[in-house]
């Protein structure tokens, strides 16, 4: 009988030691021992992929940043690597979440067009602009400390150079968002001043983020803006603008863990 019990708190001992072997992420190399939580296709995903190659079980892949921050509040995972503005965004309006001060990268932000695609020039003059009139500085400012509504974005409609048919997945504030007015963000706003400098109308399409490619090389949507990532793998199968915002790959996890 003695044996046994000798046996079974054993058994309990290091069950215990192997509960607690992870203490956390508190850090970039936390993350090769963490259930890391990843929005599906994003920049984040193919660095975590690579990252934590060797134990592909520990990555759990979310349709969107909103369930991927869910994920995080709930235990599932113990860090959630994103964009440091969203991620930010999400801190501001959600309890007990902790951004940590070393990024996992930095990377820069494009409109997407198909190879060849001769919008693209079109769209690079007009962002010139955009950047050096301050309006996208202004734009981006606004989305720092509000939620504008939809109703106040001008789409241009009537343009008389006909539309403009851009693809993006609005489940990603600030950038973008989808409401029952219409959609909003950061991302909208600047397509809508773009469209106004190329006097089209803006007609947005929501897509979910991973098959974006798809309608943009079967011609579904003129280009995509959706806090798109520029990347050396993108570029050889889509031509990009030039970047438009500068960003990069964060962790965050629960205020209560290390």
């Amino acid at each position: 009988m003695k044996l046994f019990t000798k046996f079974v708190l054993l058994l309990a001992i290091i069950a215990i030691m192997a509960g607690s072997a992870f203490a956390g992420v508190s850090s970039v190399a936390d993350l090769k021992g963490a259930k890391v939580g990843v929005e599906n296709s994003s920049a984040a995903h193919a660095i975590i992929s690579e990252m934590l190659k060797d134990t592909p079980d520990n990555i759990l892949v979310y349709e969107n940043v909103s369930a991927l921050i869910e994920a995080l509040k709930m235990g599932l995972v113990d860090a959630a690597v994103l964009d440091e503005t969203p991620a930010r965004y999400f801190l501001m309006n959600t309890e007990g979440l902790k951004l940590l001060p070393e990024p996992v990268n930095s990377f820069y932000y494009g409109i997407a067009f198909k190879k060849g695609n001769k919008l693209r020039d079109d769209v690079n003059k007009a962002l010139t602009e955009i950047k050096d009139e301050g309006i996208l500085a202004r734009i981006v400012a606004k989305y720092i400390n509000a939620d504008p509504d939809a109703s106040e974005i001008d789409l241009n409609k009537g343009a008389k150079n006909g539309k403009i048919w851009v693809g993006c997945s609005a489940t990603f504030p600030p950038y973008e968002t989808r409401t029952e007015s219409g959609f909003t963000g950061i991302d909208i706003e600047l397509c809508a001043a773009i469209a106004k400098k190329l006097d089209k109308e803006l007609v947005m399409i929501d897509c979910r983020f991973d098959i974006l490619p798809e309608a943009l090389e079967s011609g579904r949507i003129d280009m995509i803006c959706s806090a798109f990532t520029i990347s050396e793998e993108r570029e050889k199968v889509m031509d990009f603008s030039d970047p438009y915002d500068a960003d990069q790959e964060v962790i965050l996890v629960l205020a209560d863990k290390k």
